[in-house]
């Protein structure tokens, strides 16, 4: 069990437990068998929140066969219809990290008084473990226009699911909405996958950051050790 400060709520304190497979070993039967219990991943490492006094961190998965988009949806994925879509083994590259950097200090970063050199440095560690220390089965979507790398995500492939491992999206045109493209993009591929779920990862219905994922439905959430109709 490992203890800290939230990234969530800063006043208050995390408590995880960890599982680590640092050379990848887990076979994809057992990484679904991780993350059906409400796991999350962060590169080699498998958590889920045991917090003292506090159980908001929900995981949360999309029923993809009964999604419909609704209107803002379909116009989400018609204003960028004009978007190159790939999904393919996850590939770091110069231009990602660029995004990436943009990406986080628009949206997550307080960095304080580090030099500019210094920030990269950690963002490049940080991209490198959250998005590109992966199982082999793990895929990434890019969106490109123009040749322009506008958004990418990583995703685990397990049985049944596509399970979100982060995503990062140009912070600097936000009528396109390409966060939620992202999620449309996903969804789709679910399907062509033939496979159940989406799996958005935590779900905190009072935090302005991670309350959007009610958006997305039928879904199901884990409490009480097991899945649930979210209501």
């Amino acid at each position: 069990m490992t203890e800290g400060p939230c990234g969530y709520y800063p006043e208050r304190a995390t408590r995880n437990r960890m599982l680590s497979d640092e050379n990848h070993e887990f076979s994809q039967a057992q990484i679904t068998r991780i993350l059906n219990k409400g796991y999350r991943r962060y590169g080699p490492d498998y958590y889920r929140t045991f917090c003292r006094g506090c159980r908001e961190c929900t995981p949360y998965r999309v029923l993809v066969e009964r999604f419909k988009p609704g209107r803002r949806f379909r116009r989400v994925l018609a204003r960028n219809a004009a978007c190159e879509i790939t999904w393919a083994e996850p590939k770091a590259s110069q231009e990602k990290f660029e995004l990436y950097v943009r990406y986080q200090l628009s949206r997550h970063k307080n960095f304080g008084d580090a030099t500019i050199l210094s920030i990269r440095q950690e963002l490049a560690v940080a991209m490198i473990r959250q998005m590109y220390m992966n199982p082999q089965s793990s895929l990434e979507l890019t969106v490109r226009e123009s040749g322009q790398v506008l958004a990418f995500a990583t995703f685990d492939v397990t049985d049944d699911s596509l399970s979100a491992v982060y995503s990062v999206f140009e912070p600097d045109v936000p009528e396109r909405s390409l966060g939620t493209l992202n999620i449309l993009l996903a969804l789709q591929q679910v399907k062509k996958l033939g496979l159940k779920y989406l799996n958005l990862g935590l779900y905190l219905e009072n935090h302005p950051k991670m309350s959007y994922k009610a958006n997305f439905g039928p879904a199901e959430v884990y409490q009480g050790f097991r899945w649930k109709s979210k209501q």
